[in-house]
């Protein structure tokens, strides 16, 4: 019997799964993700590191089906890349994604135009795009760039270990901010303006295509047999949603953890205007050469997280308990969800989380009702401002993350939105989807379609209440949509004299 083989080289930890054609797990391992945070904030790993941690992982899974054939490995990655020299050894540390020492460099690229970059890579400037980090190392540390031969993605690295071949995958080429999406190439034009040669970079490929095959060195490394074939994965979040059967457009996924992710697949990248002004990204997907847009809440189960401890409550299932008894509306207690700032709807750092019209009649459950409700109302105005944007319905949200498990979050979102919510229990979903597209490549399934139809897991529907769904739309529309803008202006100010405060 074979087997595919699903790798996730996210940035806390490294696994591998093996799985059947049905996505049943035959096998499973981890590793830590070997990341180390300095005082100043930044964060980095070594490439040799990532390497080491993610060949034990195959080594284990090996371990534990012995005899059997690999059918094909993938590999699934967070967005950040690497710097390799002629010899493949890594000429600077992996700089994690939330390192944000490259702001500066990212506000630099505003005269280049923020419009352009849009229209050609569906990602505004920010210090998460990996260009930037290359610019950085290229500034600060030019002897190891000027060291350097090979740009390429964590998944591209690893693929390159794996076969000795170096490729890009499409969507983790996406979040570099150098990638033309209508070509599906690397653009020379911003190449050009960032001063990096296009020889230096992967080739990109698309998910799913073969890389090549398992070298000798490799296959003693990691307890595979030689000759194994290896196919294109992709970015972690997309891997994750292909995971779910999301490979058409009406579909979404809303992905609940400390933050909350909502993505919707596209025929093509919406790159408006008015999507780059509320902060959409819209890049390529890893199936159906489609494309997807998605919007963030950046502190989402987070916020239950600091509720629950700042104030010594007791479990998440409790809280969410007392919260069901109050009534819609919170009895006049409303929340915005900023604690970390607003991603999407218009990005600005200086907002911040606020609860409103308190009275001393309000208790525990009423503050967990409007986290909730808070919560909701922002994923309604992402969801709804995807459809304009797009012209496309969202048909069915499919929900993952810790939030899928609470079934009275669950039906808020779905009458919130007024859209059918469906929860799915999606193991190690990045992994899962990696060992998919390999799947694709090595014709274990014919079609993207073929594939989800094959791995299936248990869900729950939850239909919207049509008269609970008006009460929510009431308030939103009276109250909750002008909160924001009635408050930026003081949070702007509180930025500024706290900031001029530690200066003193």
């Amino acid at each position: 019997m074979g087997y595919l083989l699903g790798i996730d080289a996210g940035s806390t930890n490294y696994k591998a799964i093996a799985c059947d054609k049905t996505g049943r797990f035959l096998a499973s391992a981890r590793r830590p993700a070997n990341t180390k945070y300095h005082e100043n904030g930044w964060a980095e790993t070594s490439p040799e590191l990532i390497w080491e941690g993610v060949a034990a992982c195959i080594a284990e899974i090996a371990a534990q089906l012995p005899g059997e054939t690999c059918d094909g490995v993938a590999v699934a990655s967070s967005g950040e890349d690497v710097l390799l020299d002629g010899a493949v050894q890594s000429v600077y540390p992996a700089i994690r994604w939330f390192d944000t020492r490259t702001e500066a460099i990212a506000s630099a690229w505003e005269p280049f135009g923020r419009e352009h970059i849009y229209r050609i890579t569906g990602i505004n400037p920010n210090p998460v795009a990996s260009i930037t980090k290359m610019q950085w190392i290229k500034r600060y540390v030019p002897e190891a760039w000027g060291r350097a031969r090979l740009w390429i993605p964590i998944a591209g690295f690893i693929s390159l270990k794996l076969t000795g071949t170096a490729r890009a995958p499409w969507t983790n080429a996406c979040r570099s901010m150098a990638f033309d999406l209508t070509r599906r190439d690397w653009s020379t034009e911003i190449l050009a303006e960032a001063g990096i040669d296009r020889s230096m970079l992967a080739d990109p490929i698309r998910p799913g295509e073969q890389i090549g095959t398992l070298t000798p060195a490799a296959a003693a490394a990691t307890g595979l047999k030689e000759g194994a074939p290896v196919f294109a994965g992709g970015v972690d979040y997309a891997c994750g949603t292909f995971a779910t059967g999301i490979i058409r457009p009406g579909q979404m996924l809303d992905s609940t953890g400390t933050s909350e992710q909502l993505l919707a697949i596209l025929d093509a990248p919406e790159s408006s205007a008015a999507s780059m002004e509320k902060n959409f990204t819209s890049v390529a997907y890893v199936v159906n050469d489609a494309y997807y847009i998605m919007g963030m809440i950046v502190a989402s189960g987070g916020i239950f997280e600091w509720f629950k401890n700042t104030f010594a409550c007791a479990s998440f299932d409790q809280l969410v308990g007392e919260a069901s008894l109050e009534p819609i509306g919170a009895r006049g207690c409303m929340m915005l969800p900023y604690f970390s700032g607003r991603h999407t709807m218009g990005s600005d750092p200086a907002a911040r989380g606020a609860f409103v019209g308190l009275t001393r009649a309000t208790t525990r459950g009423t503050f967990v009702r409007a986290i909730l409700e808070g919560l909701c109302y922002e994923m309604h105005s992402i969801v709804q401002a995807m459809q304009e944007l797009s012209g496309q319905s969202v048909e069915s949200i499919y929900a993952i993350g810790g939030a899928a498990k609470s079934t009275f979050w669950m039906q808020m979102k779905a009458d919130v939105t007024g859209i059918p919510v469906r929860s799915k229990d999606v193991p190690e979903a990045a992994a899962l989807g990696a060992a998919m597209l390999a799947g694709l490549g090595a014709g274990v399934y014919a079609s993207p379609e073929e594939a989800v139809a094959r791995v299936r897991f248990a869900e729950r529907e939850y239909v919207p209440d049509e008269a609970r769904h008006a009460q929510y739309m009431e308030l939103y529309e009276t109250l909750n949509r002008a909160l924001y803008p009635a408050l930026r202006e003081f949070n702007a100010a509180v930025t500024r004299a706290q900031g001029t405060n530690e200066t003193k």
